[in-house]
This record gives structure tokens, C-alpha cells and sequence, in this order.
């Protein structure tokens, strides 16, 4: 049994609770909400994001049922920005299956999506913790910026650097386990720890995106799910090119420069940049890079004066994320 499942098992009463609060929102008259909403939950993964909210709640003594709540909301953000993101990256397979846009086209995608978002709000408003909903509803507008912010250095063609890359992946990615942590704090009562869990969850979403990042140059579709060189072959400028920039030639650089300024991008740039990467041990650079991030996320946790199993829990998914193959 991997941590993911233990955390579930050690959930499993809360998940389906939550998990019910899901399928009841899904109850809707459009039969695609529901298909495209299901697909979306076999192919979206761990909940990890719901997990967190939970946990942080639990960590700090509280049992009762607006957590759940929160932590479906939480769910349903994700969900809403894995459609939005597939069609905006071209995405074609997401955790071994072929992705919403790729089965019913783009626009039915992103209309799910919307309907997701709102969904989402309607369970955060029924809760009646309006510092939850403020956190919730900036998360929402910090992510769909992030996700405009890629966009535009997509277009540009350009090699970004390394302040604008965690910028974005800050927005798009770790604001949303940041917040999930938060609202498990403020659900609990205890909005002095707020900053703490928003921290610990910030951290450990920039671990989470910075491993995914690598996966893409170091792993193959066959552990991973989803078509390894994706963010290679679409021009998305990630944190094993912006340190491998640092490490290689002028003429190395150069080569590189052309290529994400190209329209494509070959299997044959694809195979060079993979093996000047493991010559310049950019994985190991990853890796050091993600041992700091990882110190903050414990240190944050640290002064958060428990000890109980949803704390060991969370602890033990800084380290997960960091060593995940898939």
C-alpha cells in the first residue's frame, strides 16, 4: 500500500462523504456533465488537493462536516482547471486514458469546466465561512491568471527565466493545494495557523509541479500516464530547460533557442535535450532545488504545535511528491 492509498484508507469515511457531495452536484439533467465529469474522476488521480484540506482540518481537532464540503470544493476547482488546462495545452492522454477534449472535443471541455467552477461555489457558499469563500474565490482568479500568464510566454517563443516560471506554476499550481490547506485551517477555527498551512501547502505544490516538470525529461509514458515531452514538444518553458540554459555552451544555447523558437519541435531535439541534460545532471540540480523547498514546507509544519497521525500524514507528502514516478 503506497501513502496515497493509506491516506485514503485513514479518510476513507470522509472521501465518501465527499465523494457523494460530488456525484449529488453532478445530478443534473445534461447527461454530458455527468459523462465528462466521470471520466474526469477516473483520469484526474490522487485528491490530492481534497486530501489536504481534510487533513489540515483534522490535524487541528476538528471533525465535523464543513471540511467535507471545502474539500469537494477544492475538488471541483481542480477538476474545472484539468479541463481548461488539457485543451489549452493540446493535451491528449491524462493517467493512461485519452483526455475530455480529445473524446468530446474542446468547447464541451471547457463548458463542463465552467459548470464545475460553479459548482464549486455553491458548496463553499452553503458552508456560510466567508473566509473560506475569500480564499477560495482569489484562489480561483490567482489560477486562471497563471493560466493567461503561460499563455502569453507560450506565444512568445521564448526561453523564460527562472523568477517568471515560478511565477506561473505558483499560480497555476500550488495556490490551489496552498488554499486547500488554508481553508482546512480557517474550517477548523483556527485562522492564526492559516499562514502556516498556506505556506506548507504553497511549498509542497511547487514540489509537486517542479517533479511533474522532470517527469516530462525523466520518466516515460508507460509510469507516468500521459505522453512523456509534451511540455518539450508544445514550447512550455520549464525549470530542467531554464537550469540546463545555465550549464551548457553559447552554441548549446543557441541550438536550444532555435528550437523553442521553431513552430515544432522533432523526437530528434527531443532525444538531444534529454541527453545533454543527463550530462550536466540537471536531475540532481531538480533534486537539490526541491530539498530546499522541501525544509520550508517541514519547517512550516513545525510550528504547528501537534502531533497526531493527519500531521505525520502530511508531513510523509512532502516526501512523496518529491520521489513520485507517476
Amino acid at each position: 500500500m503506497n501513502l496515497i492509498q493509506e491516506i485514503h484508507s485513514y479518510l476513507s469515511s470522509d472521501i465518501q462523504a465527499m465523494n457523494e457531495i460530488i456525484v449529488d452536484s453532478l445530478s443534473v439533467e445534461e447527461e454530458l456533465i455527468k459523462v465528462i465529469s466521470t471520466h474526469l474522476s477516473t483520469t484526474g488521480g490522487k485528491r490530492m488537493r481534497p486530501i489536504l484540506t481534510v487533513l489540515s482540518a483534522k490535524m487541528l481537532g476538528y471533525e465535523g462536516s464543513q471540511s467535507i464540503k471545502l474539500a469537494a470544493a477544492v475538488e471541483f476547482i481542480h477538476m474545472a482547471t484539468l479541463l481548461h488546462d488539457d485543451v489549452v495545452d493540446g493535451s491528449k492522454m491524462r493517467r493512461f486514458l485519452p483526455t475530455a477534449n480529445v473524446v468530446w472535443g474542446s468547447k464541451a471541455s471547457i463548458l463542463v469546466g465552467d459548470f464545475l467552477f460553479s459548482q464549486s461555489f455553491k458548496l463553499i457558499v452553503s458552508t456560510k465561512i466567508i473566509p473560506a469563500l475569500l480564499a477560495l474565490s482569489n484562489a480561483s482568479a490567482i489560477i486562471a491568471e497563471g493560466e493567461v500568464s503561460q499563455l502569453v510566454k507560450l506565444e512568445q517563443k521564448r526561453i523564460v527565466g527562472e523568477e517568471e516560471y515560478l511565477k506561473v506554476i505558483n499560480a497555476k499550481t500550488a495556490e490551489l493545494f496552498g488554499t486547500a490547506c488554508e481553508v482546512g485551517g480557517i474550517v477548523a477555527g483556527r485562522e492564526d495557523l492559516a499562514p502556516n498551512l498556506k505556506n506548507f501547502g504553497l511549498c509542497l505544490g511547487n514540489i509537486f509541479q517542479i517533479a511533474d516538470d522532470a517527469l516530462d525529461y525523466f520518466s516515460d509514458s508507460s509510469k507516468v500516464g500521459k505522453n512523456v515531452g509534451d511540455d518539450f514538444f508544445e514550447g512550455k518553458i520549464t525549470l530542467p530547460i531554464i537550469l540546463l540554459t545555465r550549464k551548457i555552451s553559447d552554441k548549446e544555447n543557441n541550438r536550444l533557442r532555435k528550437m523553442i523558437e521553431a513552430q515544432e519541435r522533432s523526437e530528434a531535439d527531443f532525444n538531444w535535450i534529454k541527453l545533454i541534460m543527463n550530462e550536466h545532471e540537471i536531475q540532481t540540480d531538480i533534486k537539490t532545488y526541491l530539498d530546499a523547498l522541501r525544509l520550508n514546507a517541514l519547517n512550516s509544519l513545525a510550528e504547528i504545535n501537534v502531533k497526531n497521525k493527519p500531521k505525520e500524514y502530511l508531513e510523509r507528502l512532502v516526501d512523496f511528491a518529491i520521489n513520485r514516478s507517476y
